[in-house]
Parts: C-alpha cells; sequence; structure tokens
C-alpha cells in the first residue's frame, strides 16, 4: 500500500530575494516532507518557488468566487489557505501593475462551497477590482485609492486616506467604506450600494443611475447625478447641487 502525503492544506508564497530567506524556503519545505504518513489538517508550509511576479504590484483584481483578505505590510507575501481542490483551481499571476485572481480554465468553485480564502500583504494599494461573487476585505488604502465591483460580490475597506478616493458599483454588490479623504467620487449603476457614512470628505461628486444608494458624511460642495429610484445621503454638512430625473431622493444639509 502506498503512503500517503499529508499535503498542507494552506500554502504560503513570500517573496524574497535573499540567500538566508532561500534557504528558509528549504528548511521548511523539508520539515513539510518529513511529515509524511501523517495528516494534520492545520498544517501550514511555505513552499519553496519563483514567485519573483508575485511583487511590486500596486492593485489586487478578484475574478472568482473566493475571499481575499489584503493587509498593509512592509513586504509582498500572498497566502492561500482553505479546501485543497479549491486552492489547486486557483490562478494567481500578476499582469502590469495588478496582481489578478481567478480560476484556471473550466475550474468553478462556487460560492456555496467552502472555496479558498487569500491573504495578500502588500506596502499599498492603489486600486481594487471585484467581478463575480466573491469578497474583498482591504486593511487600509494609499494615498490614492479607487475601487470597482461589479456583480454580486461585496467590499469592505477599513481606512480610506489621502487625497482622492474613487468607488464604483456596477451590479447587485456593496462596498462598505470608512476613513476620511479630501475628495470622494462615488458611482452607482444598478442595484448595488455604497456605504460610506463613516467616510469623511471635503468634496465630493456622486452619480446613481439605477435602484442603488449612497451614503457618505460630506463636509463641503457634492455635485450630484441621479437618474432612477436611487438614494444619496451625504450629512448635514454637505452642500449639495442636485441634477435629477426620476423619483430618487437626495438628503443633504
Amino acid at each position: 500500500m502506498f503512503g500517503v502525503l499529508a499535503f498542507p492544506t494552506a500554502l504560503v508564497y513570500r517573496i524574497s530575494n535573499t540567500r538566508e530567506a532561500q534557504m528558509r524556503w528549504m528548511l521548511a519545505w523539508t520539515l513539510g516532507l518529513a511529515g509524511c504518513g501523517t495528516s494534520d489538517a492545520n498544517k501550514t508550509v511555505a513552499v519553496p518557488r519563483n514567485d519573483a511576479e508575485l511583487r511590486d504590484f500596486t492593485g489586487v483584481a478578484l475574478a472568482s468566487d473566493d475571499r481575499v483578505e489584503i493587509v498593509q505590510g512592509p513586504t509582498f507575501a500572498v497566502r492561500v489557505e482553505g479546501d485543497k481542490a479549491a486552492q489547486d483551481g486557483l490562478d494567481i499571476h500578476r499582469d502590469g501593475d495588478m496582481l489578478k485572481i481567478g480560476r484556471k480554465q473550466g475550474n468553478f468553485w462556487g460560492r456555496g462551497n467552502d472555496g479558498a480564502r487569500i491573504r495578500i500583504t502588500m506596502p499599498t494599494i492603489a486600486t481594487a477590482v471585484l467581478a463575480g461573487s466573491g469578497d474583498i476585505s482591504i486593511d487600509r488604502t494609499g494615498e490614492d485609492f479607487a475601487a470597482t465591483l461589479s456583480g454580486s460580490g461585496d467590499m469592505t475597506i477599513g481606512q480610506l486616506r489621502g487625497d482622492r478616493a474613487a468607488l464604483t458599483v456596477a451590479g447587485t454588490g456593496t462596498i462598505a467604506a470608512a476613513g476620511a479623504v479630501r475628495h470622494l467620487t462615488l458611482s452607482v449603476a444598478g442595484t448595488g450600494d455604497i456605504d460610506a457614512r463613516q467616510v469623511k470628505a471635503s468634496e465630493a461628486r456622486v452619480s446613481i443611475a439605477g435602484t442603488g444608494d449612497v451614503s457618505a458624511d460630506i463636509h463641503g460642495p457634492v455635485e450630484i447625478s441621479l437618474v432612477g429610484s436611487g438614494s444619496a445621503t451625504l450629512g448635514q454638512d454637505a452642500r449639495c447641487v442636485v441634477n435629477r430625473v426620476g423619483t430618487g431622493t437626495v438628503d443633504c444639509g
């Protein structure tokens, strides 16, 4: 009877060019192989591979039903956890400034299943894109940030900061954010929502087409374009100029 290899349920990709780091990779891999014949469902092993491309990106794009957590840190790292079949079907690669996460051709992992969980560490993030029904959480953004959500997934941003931020929803999903920026651009097309009640901004531009809802805490001028039955709630200190077609509502100071 063949022996059983205890494959790890979590793969950790850390990017470093130092010889010391390479030696740590080899040691971790050797220790992982030493566990053959045993099973540890919670084991995490650092896997040596050429991950030079999984660094020097400023944006992340998710086009699958998986879950992504993005945290700020001094170096780049990508860690994948979850069901082994879900991990094996992932396609993670860098395309220009974007780290793209999707599924290999012919591999679909429905949201109803326990898909993969991807944790990304990076020095700063400027762009986040979510297509489909996956979820993205971001602990904090860079000085200028843009997020786009299309589909039914959700995106959560713990701290917007800096000069400008642009949040766009096209579909049924929701972007929820907190923080503070100087200029905030919010755009919804469809039935999705942007919950930025905990985001303070000095000025804003808001566009709603459809039935979606937008909220934020604006302390200054706001330009609003509203087509359909959506709503905009922008705080008591917002000074709004509204261009409206339809039955939509605007709540400004």
